[in-house]
């Protein structure tokens, strides 16, 4: 994914005469641009692109909405991003015009050959120079997986990477190879409004440094914050498919998004808004293609849906996706690196999963590649890579540019070294099976799979509560006020044994719960709390109507009275003698 990096705004009046000038190709080359301000005229009898507007999108043809040239593009609106797609033509200049107080993304696909696509950017009375528009270098998710399978015919085009553009009141794309057999070219441009939510959300990030976090800290296993999709502002209706999640995570890849550099901290959530429509609406992936996106300040943002507590296949290096966790810092690092916050941000990200999925940062891993046009390895190879990998190093590309990738080396050892100072437990087993299916019951993991014997089983502690596991049983979560009622039963080395069932609700009392065990149940109240029944006295409960019954729900433990043993209800109590059984007393 790479773009040579924008100019800045003070260099770009001193360039516009440069500008007009063919800069990688003769003039002949390529369309001529007149007076290199101005661009020729659109063809007449260009028309709209009759893309799917798919679920939650407003379709319309917005008259207003035109590019320089006079056509009106195909406009698709969804929630905090506005998608408008250019029919265009690789014999002529294709300006279009932009809001400067929004982020953009500008992306081209077609049929047919490439047309070795440029772009250039207008700030102000200047033009910057022409750039590379980049070719797609093999994103997207694994061809023969479910989510590569469900992406439409439409979408599999030739294409570029989409480009964010940032204070720019238009752009310029132009052909730089000559008399190409290209057909249906359209350009998208994926549109957000940076809002004052956008500048208030980011504030929270708190700095991350070598030796830690800022004191803001929101996420317990990390210690730094992470700006949740929620908070950046997902529009979770652009979602196509329910991506898929493996067991556990071997390593990671590093992205750049490629692009400007020149971004402001508010303006990162609008650009990661429009890659999710880019990469749902016009790639058809489930969702976002990366895991996780950093900015140059070092905020960490939650790419694709669950990525924050489960191993998540996402879309960001075809062919070796499945058991991978893809990074990608927003901006160009060809020829400089990110930023320290940045590099920082990906060794605390890459030290947290590393604690999650137990991996070594500065190790190997071998990966066995799905495949792809973009691979470097066919199908079915296993490969031996770097546990912190490239995106180079799987597929034909630059990313994450010659500057960024040559800081690999430090990433992983730095990233080895933070181990210690942040959370993140492996989760395996049944008990990880449990957590991938129940992440949001249970919350992420606090603490190792431990072993139980005498019964023998194992235990998690998570968020949440704490999930059990025993061949007899399965894994069950067991939390809140059935939690406190457990521990005075003794937990599994008491009567009750090991959880069998989660908490469910009992059906004819509202606000009630309980929770089934080897030899008993816990049953929950706000007013009677939880509390344990087996044996004799469970059986004659259930015989009376459970929460039906005329007794009401537990108040208390079974305890011994006037040599007997007893329990007492809302509305009564039982007593148990060996030789007369139970006696129900209602008061």
């Amino acid at each position: 994914m790479t773009l040579t990096r924008r100019l800045s705004a003070a260099a770009l009046a001193g360039a516009l005469l440069a500008a007009s000038l063919p800069s990688a190709a003769s003039a002949q080359d390529r369309p001529s641009l007149g007076d290199g301000g101005t661009p020729s005229p659109s063809a007449p009898d260009e028309k709209s692109s009759t893309a799917d507007s798919g679920s939650g999108d407003a379709r319309a043809t917005d008259t207003g909405a035109k590019g320089t040239d006079g056509e009106a593009p195909t406009v698709r609106r969804g929630t905090g991003t506005t998608t408008k797609t250019y029919v265009a033509t690789s014999a002529k200049v294709k300006a279009i015009s932009l809001d400067d107080s929004e982020v953009n993304i500008i992306g081209a696909n077609w049929t047919g050959d490439d047309p070795e696509l440029e772009i250039r950017y207008r700030v102000g009375s200047g033009w910057s120079a022409w750039e590379t528009l980049p070719v797609d270098d093999g994103a997207g998710p694994d061809t023969d997986s479910a989510e590569g399978r469900q992406i439409p015919a439409s979408a599999k085009k030739g294409r570029t990477e989409a480009v964010p553009v940032v204070d720019s009141t238009s752009v310029e794309l132009r052909s730089r190879a000559k008399d190409r057999d290209t057909d249906d070219l359209t350009i998208t441009n994926v549109a957000s409004k940076v809002t004052d939510t956008d500048a208030s959300v980011v504030k929270k990030a708190g700095r991350i440094t070598a030796q830690g976090a800022s004191a803001q800290v929101s996420h317990h296993e990390l210690k730094a914050n992470i700006v949740t999709r929620r908070e950046w502002g997902a529009d979770e209706k652009l979602v196509r498919c329910k991506t898929d999640k493996t067991s556990t995570s071997k390593g990671v890849f590093v992205h750049h998004t490629a692009g400007s550099n020149s971004y402001t901290k508010s303006q990162a959530p609008g650009i990661i808004r429009g890659y999710l429509a880019y990469h749902t609406k016009e790639r058809g992936w489930c969702d976002l293609g990366y895991n996780f996106l950093v900015d140059k300040y070092g905020t960490i943002y939650e790419g694709r849906a669950d990525s924050i507590d489960l191993s998540v296949t996402g879309a960001h290096a075809s062919g070796f996706n499945s058991f991978t966790i893809g990074i990608s810092v927003m901006g160009t690092y060809t020829s400089s690196a990110p930023s320290t916050a940045a590099q920082n941000a990906v060794k605390r990200l890459i030290a947290w999963k590393a604690n999650q999925y137990a991996f070594n940062p500065t190790g190997k891993m071998t990966l066995t590649s799905g495949g792809g046009g973009t691979s470097r390895y066919p199908e079915g190879k296993k490969v031996s890579l770097n546990v912190v990998s490239g995106h180079r190093d799987t597929s034909y590309t630059e990313c994450p540019g010659n500057a960024f990738y040559s800081k690999l080396g430090a990433i992983r050892s730095g990233a080895k070294s933070m181990q210690s100072d942040v959370g993140g437990y492996p989760v395996k087993g049944a008990i990880g099976t449990y957590f991938r299916s129940h992440s949001a019951q249970t919350g992420e993991a606090r603490s190792t799979e431990g072993t139980l014997t005498k019964p023998n089983g194992a235990y998690q502690r998570f968020a949440k509560g704490t999930v059990y596991w025993s061949s007899k049983t399965g894994a069950h979560l067991n939390k809140g006020g059935i939690r406190n009622g457990y521990k005075r039963a003794g937990y599994t080395k008491g009567f009750l044994g090991f959880p069998s069932s989660d908490e469910k609700t009992f059906k004819y009392r509202k606000g009630t719960y309980y929770q089934n065990f080897e030899n008993g149940m816990i049953a929950w109240s706000s007013s009677t709390k939880g509390q344990p029944m087996h044996g004799e006295m469970l059986k004659k409960w259930k015989s009376l109507g459970w929460e039906r019954s005329s007794l009401g729900l537990p108040k208390t433990d079974q305890f011994a009275s006037a040599g007997k043993t007893r329990q007492n209800f809302e509305h009564g109590y039982m007593t148990y003698k060996k030789g007369e059984g139970v006696k129900v007393h209602v008061s």
